[in-house]
């Protein structure tokens, strides 16, 4: 945790945060891709980095269409640079899925990179990967 300086901006964020994961389990594409800035980018594994609202949106559409999606994404770290401009946001994302009809739970990490901007704050980069072990 930082100092008070950024306290509510932190705070903020790790609401966003909750409400993203939220967003991303119930299917609500809009909701999501609102999460990013418009020239955002993602940058997941096994796939090439996509770049845009449009491009965005159609990655998060594919991550929709595995069965049981399930997100929630806990942040252990959120350093807010001095200026409140940006913001890097690490954690662990629990990544809930089904495979043969059956639930499975992975623990990946991510790190994310937050701009601050007129309307809050938005994703300028997305990135995690896959834990091998618990």
């Amino acid at each position: 945790m930082q100092g008070e300086k950024h306290k509510a901006d932190e705070a903020a964020i790790r609401r966003l945060d909750e409400e993203w994961g939220r967003a991303a389990s119930t299917q609500k594409l809009d909701a999501v891709v609102g999460f990013y800035a418009h020239d955002g980018s993602l940058v997941w594994p096994g796939a090439p980095a996509v770049h845009g609202t449009a491009d965005i949106r159609a990655s998060w559409k594919k991550m929709m269409d595995i069965s049981g999606l399930n997100l929630r994404f806990t942040p252990e770290r959120i350093v807010i640079s001095d200026d409140a401009s940006l913001a890097s946001d690490f954690g662990k994302v629990e990544f809930g899925h089904e495979v043969d009809g059956k639930p499975v739970m992975e623990i990946a990490k991510y790190v994310v990179v937050w701009r601050k901007e007129k309307d809050g704050w938005k994703v300028l980069y997305d990135s995690y990967n896959l834990n091998t072990e618990a």
